[in-house]
């Protein structure tokens, strides 16, 4: 009789250890309480991922601003074939060819303005964005807590941003390269 009540007990934990849900889970379907389980995972715009990039993922491709299907998530931290970046060798010159000429630069025209000319570094990494003051303009390591990495896919209303997608019309978006060399940076934490 004893063998059946500790029994018993192990398989009630068990149940119980499958059926704990996630507080922060909005998905109302009890699949683990059937005893079924997915392979992946399912998300809503509102959800936040807390789980560190992985090391083989590969960059968003074909990221257009505006596009609500665009990743806001991207390639991982160094890894093989991954070349460490620095904002100096290959974040600035995405600026300066794309941003700075009439717009993100002293007596430029951006209405929120944030000099992207010269130590554009100091100006983006770490600071509050004006536009939603509870996200950074660059967060090192954190894509979603990146408002500029929101705004240049055209995600920032998502998040409840304002403005535009960057860069706004009539000029062309950035390319898919620029943004995926944008969120490697972010990603491997911002080396100036």
């Amino acid at each position: 009789m004893i063998g059946l009540s500790v029994r018993f007990i192990v398989v009630l934990a068990a149940l119980a250890a499958c059926t704990e849900r996630d507080p922060l889970d909005s998905d109302t379907a009890s699949d683990s309480a059937s005893g079924s389980m997915s392979e992946g995972t399912e998300t809503s715009a509102g959800d936040v991922t807390t789980a560190p990039p992985t090391t083989t993922a590969e960059p968003p491709t074909g990221s257009v601003p505006g596009d609500p299907t665009a990743p806001t998530t991207a390639p991982a931290t160094t890894g093989p074939g991954q070349p460490e970046l620095s904002h100096a060798a290959h974040i600035q010159p995405i600026w300066d060819a794309n941003c700075v000429v009439g717009c993100h630069t002293h007596g430029g025209t951006s209405d929120a303005w944030i000099d992207l000319s010269e130590d554009a570094f100091a100006s983006l990494v770490e600071r509050p964005s004006l536009e939603l003051p509870t996200l950074m303009l660059v967060a090192p390591g954190d894509l979603d807590g990146s408002y500029l990495w929101h705004k240049i896919n055209g995600a920032h209303l998502e998040v409840g941003g304002t403005g535009v997608a960057m860069p706004p019309a009539p000029a062309d978006p950035l390319s898919a390269d620029d943004i995926d060399t944008i969120a490697q940076w972010i990603v491997q934490g911002c080396s100036p």
